[in-house]
């Protein structure tokens, strides 16, 4: 059901509703007022006949009355129990005693008495109560025809106002049906209602978060397959090579080299999975309470036999307890990603150590290296994606950093680059929030 239909169907029912109340209380008020004026009728009525009535002379006065409902009806008596006078002679009605008002059934039918009582008559004024409330439903039907119209009208209003409400609605749906993913801009709103004017507001914002995530995905794919052409076409190179060693006593080496290229390569596509996966949905991404300096050793551990490959001492310096919240998925790449750049980018020889510090409402991870470190100048620039330094012995994705940054700032942590204190090369430390126990 339209909108317009349904406003329709609910005001009206609620006016009708209304309408119907309306009728219900004036037909009971109006009971009510007959009842009180046709009780003052009856009670004049009695009192108008004289104590000493002779029923002969009113009879030859009078003439007959037709009963037609909501009569009065009298009737007199006198001390034999003769009926002197009757109204209307075709409704006889049998002496009721009680003085005054009172009410009785007979023939069916309920029946208001007066009785009034002298030392030679007895006056009995009676009316039909099922008349008087005939009376006042009649009167209450009355209103039935104007409601009826008044409805129509409401109708007819309430139909046009709706519908002269709803055309902004319409002109929105129809801008928005002719918006394309390069057509983003802000939706017009100078002649748009004030109800309307939030709805615009929020379409709007949507717009421009949807701009800006096309955006970030055109310039995403555009990066990835820069990247990933310089790999694919060495290890073109590395295979023409190895086709070129076969049968010359250099296979072994020319296959090593193509080892070494798949496994760069393979390398650089899973980072480029996790940065595309944390840029995209990893803000939905549950975060719980992790023990940091658990998945701190763990980590290292795991590191130890690449480390050990590449004749680096990689070691622990202190591990504080900690526990903060994030996503168990994304800390353990995050301190991965900051291990492996630190042992990637140290020469053979060399040292990695690794601390968690404690302190208030904070925990800091931190890993120096006695690398060549990174100049100041360009600390803040290697956060870009794929941006490398010139250093001898880059080999990574040019992406660690970036996705160490992502994964910060989804979790309100700060990261930061400087020259190490105790280590001639980098310190990279991260600061989180620690979780404090309630």
């Amino acid at each position: 059901m339209s909108i317009r239909n349904r406003l329709l169907f609910w005001l009206l029912s609620g006016l009708a509703i209304l309408g119907v109340c309306f009728m219900v209380a004036d037909y009971l008020i109006d009971r009510a007022l007959l009842a009180d004026i046709y009780d003052d009728q009856m009670n004049q009525i009695a009192f108008a006949i004289p104590a000493n009535f002779s029923g002969g002379d009113l009879e030859k006065n009078t003439p007959a009355l037709k009963y037609d409902g909501d009569d009065s009806i009298l009737q007199i008596w006198d001390n034999n129990g003769k009926l002197s006078y009757r109204s209307h002679p075709d409704i006889v009605l049998p002496p009721f005693p009680t003085p005054g008002y009172s009410e009785a059934q007979w023939h069916g039918n309920e029946w208001k008495l007066f009785v009034r009582k002298t030392d030679h008559n007895l006056i009995q004024v009676a009316q039909s109560l099922d008349g008087r409330r005939n009376i006042a439903l009649d009167h209450a039907l009355r209103s039935l025809v104007p409601l009826l119209i008044f409805l129509l009208i409401m109708g007819l209003l309430i139909h046009w106002s709706v519908g002269s409400g709803l055309q902004s609605l319409t002109r929105l749906s129809q801008e928005l049906a002719k918006r394309t993913p390069d057509k983003l801009e802000r939706l017009a709103s100078q002649d748009q209602p004030q109800e309307i004017q939030p709805l615009t507001q929020a379409i709007d914002t949507l717009l421009q978060r949807l701009g800006v995530a096309l955006e970030s995905q055109k310039k995403f794919i555009a990066d990835a397959s820069h990247e990933l052409r310089t790999p694919l076409a060495t290890l073109q190179i590395q295979a023409q090579l190895v086709e070129q060693s076969l049968g010359s006593g250099r296979e072994a080496a020319a296959l090593a080299d193509l080892k070494a290229g798949v496994k760069r390569s393979s390398h650089l596509v899973d980072q480029l999975l996790m940065a595309s996966r944390l840029e995209f949905g990893g803000m939905h991404d549950p975060h719980v309470p992790l023990q940091l300096h658990e998945i701190v050793r763990q980590v290292t551990i795991d590191f130890i036999p690449y480390a050990n490959s590449r004749k680096i001492n990689l070691g622990v310096e202190q591990l504080d307890a900690g526990i903060i919240m994030g996503s168990e998925y994304h800390i353990p790449i995050l301190v991965r990603n900051l291990i492996d750049n630190a042992i990637r980018y140290t020469p053979s020889g060399g040292q990695v150590d690794v601390a968690i510090r404690a302190g208030n409402q904070k925990i800091v991870l931190e890993i120096e290296d006695s690398g060549p470190g990174i100049p100041p100048e360009e600390r803040q620039r290697v956060f870009d994606r794929f941006y490398r330094c010139l250093v001898p012995q880059a080999a990574g994705s040019g992406l660690g950093l970036a996705i160490v940054k992502q994964v910060t700032e989804q979790h309100e942590a700060e990261v930061y680059l400087e020259r190490a204190g105790r280590l001639p090369g980098l310190k990279a430390s991260v600061r989180f929030n620690a979780l404090v126990p309630t």
